[in-house]
Order: structure tokens, then C-alpha cells, then sequence
């Protein structure tokens, strides 16, 4: 249930464009950043509900089988979830009124290569040791819904309509819960009921942000979602999806090597970690979202300054949130997930470093993907990462384990990190 930053993809547009008195957010970055904090703040509790409740009535093997279909479907909607910000790009080249057209060609596109992906998961979850086809399939469904309600989130960002961007982003960990209390706790399921239960959260939230966001949507009509609009639609988002899939499996990798060396009870724990330590991206993604529509329209130096200052300052606060948590963890972690998970105490505090380097790169990508239209650079960003965690993942799994799968995963935040902030420099001195 890793937040997911809000410019983690990367619309090409025009770096020339000059100041105008109607840049959106360009007033509201203040109050977007505190209003994205507060509904993060909000989901927050929520999120660790959610890893209680696994942790506690799934137990570490139920936890770790959970985490696995899970991570399959969001390997998927991370690749197609990049419609919606394909849309707003096209926009820039069209007249608003052609936005509705758009929106049903990002639809139909999902459609189609989501229900290939569905199939993809489910033949996955059938070989794939301790999953199965029905487990699989049941977390399959929500892909297509959660490419929709993505798709509108984007299209919103672009607008800079955040306040409706945080009810859908908020809305599907709430429903989630609610499942999850209800199908897990009081009816005593399994791991079949705590992924029925996020499947139908996304269910919810997709038809949540068709209805709220109708005026993108409705009336629909059926276009010709392969013609030049759709066909450069598509290859936008796949390109951003695939900095997103990649910067996902580079954050992963190390819980399927883990999975291979010590089982998926070791996977369960180890996300436990993984968890806690990745939540604090939650301030540098509140900090991208609420900048993101101002540095497109801005100046070239105005829009410079606004990030470099901004990665700065989700250094920062990253950096004070995790000394917070590095202290009160070895108290925390087996108080609210019980003895079982106290092994996931040693990898949290290796992994804290890298996530607080690795934080900044949120706000960057708004300057070298959003802004200055290099989605490659950041899909290289991403590359290294995770070749750099792989590199170090195999020898430092096998002699230590969980924590070997912290201390690699660290060195990939590092890497993908520092390069991240060569690419930037570079650009802006351009």
C-alpha cells in the first residue's frame, strides 16, 4: 500500500511557456501541500489498520501471500495508470471541450490491455507457489477499476483540482478497512476475504470518481480509441508507466529474492519494514503534487528554484519524520503486530537512510519528467535503482537474510538518488 507519489509520471510539454495570472496552483501550493498532508495524515492510521489487521489475523505466511497478488495487480495499474496525465498533455495541444473524447479513449485503452494483464495475473497465480489461480483472479478484478479511478486522478492533477484528487486517492485504503473489518475480523476470513475486500475497495473508489468527476466523463460515447489522438495517448502513458513499473519492481525486487532464499512467512515481516519505512514518502509526495501544476507553466528559473527548494524541504521533514521513527520502532513494531514481526525492526532502521535520499527524487521528477519532458532520464533513474538494489540484493540476501534485503534496497534508493540529482543539475544549467 505504498503511496503513490503524485508526478511519478511524465507529460512532455512546453519548458518556454511564460507567466500567467492563471497558472494553476500557483497560489494554492501552500495550502494543497497542508491539505495533501492532512488527507495523508488521515489515511495514514488507516494504512497501519490495514498491516495490523493482516499482520494479526493472516499471520506472517497469509500477510506475505497477500503483499505477492497484491504486488501483481499494482505492477499492472502502475504500467496503465499513466493515462490520465497522457490526457492533460494532449490538452495542452487542444481545446478543453476535446478533454471528454480523450478521457473515453484513456478509458478504452485501459479496457483493452487491462483484461490482457488480468489474464496475465491469474495464469501467474496459478504457478506461482502458495498463491493460486482463485486468489489471483480475485485481485485481478480490481485492475480495470483501478486503472479507471487512476486515469481520473490524473486528468484532476492536471487541473490541479487536488481537493478532489485527495477524496479518490483517500478513498480506496478507507474502503479497504471497512472490507477488511468486516470480512476479515468479525467473519473470520482469510486471505480470499482481505483481497475480495481491497478488490471491492477499488471497485467503490472507481465509481466514486466517475460520478465526482462526471463532467470528465459523461455522457459517454465509444470514439475511435486508436486513431492519432488515442494511439499518442497510448504511447505516452506506456512510456510513464514504464518509469512507474520500474521504479515499482526496483522498490520490490528484494521481497521476491527474499521469498526465494527464506520463504513467504521472511516476505511477510520484511514488509512489515518496508511499510512503516516507505509511508514517510507521504511528505515529499505532498510536496510534488502541490507544485507540480505551478512548474509547468512557470518561468524556467521561477520553476528551478520552486524545486530545488522543495526537494530540499522534503529532505528535511523526511529526515526528522525518520529519526521519529527509527527511535520508537523497536517499541512499536512488536506492541502492534505482535512478537512475530519483531525481526522487522533491524531492516526498518537500514532502510531509513536511503528512503530519506530517495524522497527528493518525488519533487525532482516534476522538473525532469513533468516540466522538461526527459521521461527517459527519470526511466534511468529508475533502471539504476534497481540494478543497483539487484546487484546487491543476491549475496546480501543469502548471508543476511531480511536485513541483507534492507541494506541492498538502501543502496538502490542511494544510487537512483544521486543520479537523480546529477540529471537535474545538468538540465537546469541548460
Amino acid at each position: 500500500m505504498k503511496p503513490a507519489p503524485a508526478i511519478d509520471a511524465a507529460p512532455p510539454v512546453d519548458p518556454t511557456l511564460g507567466r500567467s495570472p492563471e497558472i494553476p496552483g500557483a497560489k494554492d501550493v501552500g495550502r494543497n501541500t497542508l491539505e495533501t498532508l492532512v488527507f495523508r495524515g488521515l489515511s495514514t492510521p488507516v494504512a497501519l489498520l490495514l498491516v495490523v489487521i493482516q499482520s494479526r489475523f493472516l499471520e506472517p505466511a497469509g500477510r506475505g501471500e497477500f503483499v505477492l497478488v497484491v504486488l501483481s495487480v499494482t505492477i499492472f495499474s502502475r504500467l496503465l495508470g499513466q493515462l490520465g496525465l497522457a490526457v492533460t498533455n494532449r490538452l495542452q495541444a487542444v481545446p478543453a471541450s476535446e478533454a471528454r473524447p480523450l478521457v473515453h479513449r484513456a478509458f478504452a485503452i485501459g479496457a483493452l490491455l487491462g483484461a490482457l494483464g488480468t489474464t496475465a495475473i491469474i495464469a501467474w497465480g496459478a504457478v506461482a507457489p502458495g498463491i493460486g489461480a482463485g486468489t489471483a483472479a480475485l485481485a485481478a478484478a480490481a485492475l480495470v477499476p483501478n486503472v479507471v479511478w487512476q486515469t481520473v486522478s490524473g486528468v484532476l492533477l492536471g487541473q490541479a483540482r487536488v481537493r478532489l484528487w485527495n477524496y479518490i486517492q483517500a478513498l480506496s485504503p478507507v474502503l479497504t478497512l471497512v472490507g477488511m473489518l468486516v470480512l476479515v475480523v468479525a467473519l473470520g476470513g482469510g486471505v480470499e476475504a482481505a483481497v475480495g475486500a481491497w478488490t471491492l475497495a477499488h471497485f467503490l473508489t472507481a465509481a466514486f470518481a466517475v460520478l465526482a468527476a462526471r463532467d470528465l466523463v459523461m455522457p459517454v460515447d465509444v470514439p475511435p480509441f486508436l486513431d492519432t489522438a488515442g494511439r499518442t495517448i497510448l504511447r505516452l502513458a506506456l512510456v510513464m508507466g514504464a518509469f512507474q513499473v520500474v521504479n515499482l519492481i526496483g522498490y520490490r525486487i528484494e521481497l521476491f529474492l527474499l521469498e526465494y532464499y527464506d520463504g513467504v512467512a521472511a516476505v511477510g515481516v520484511y514488509s512489515i519494514a518496508v511499510q512503516a519505512a516507505e509511508a514517510l514518502w507521504l511528505l515529499p509526495a505532498a510536496i510534488a503534487t502541490a507544485i507540480t501544476g505551478p512548474v509547468v507553466h512557470e518561468p524556467e528559473r521561477d520553476a528551478v528554484r520552486r524545486v530545488s527548494r522543495a526537494a530540499l524541504r522534503a529532505a528535511l521533514y523526511t529526515g526528522v519524520a525518520a529519526t521519529v521513527v527509527g527511535v520508537v520502532a523497536p517499541f512499536l513494531i512488536p506492541l502492534l503486530f505482535g512478537d512475530a514481526f519483531e525481526g522487522a525492526t533491524r531492516p526498518l532502521l537500514f532502510l531509513l537512510p536511503g528512503v530519506v535520499a530517495y524522497g527528493t527524487v518525488t519533487v525532482l521528477v516534476v522538473y525532469i519528467s513533468v516540466r522538461r519532458g526527459r521521461p527517459r532520464l527519470a526511466l534511468t533513474v529508475s533502471l539504476a535503482a534497481m540494478l543497483a538494489t539487484t546487484a546487491a540484493a543476491v549475496p546480501l540476501i543469502g548471508e543476511y537474510g531480511k536485513t541483507g534485503a534492507a541494506a541492498a534496497s538502501g543502496v538502490g534508493y542511494l544510487v537512483g538518488a544521486a543520479l537523480a540529482w546529477i540529471f537535474f543539475a545538468r538540465l537546469a544549467r541548460r
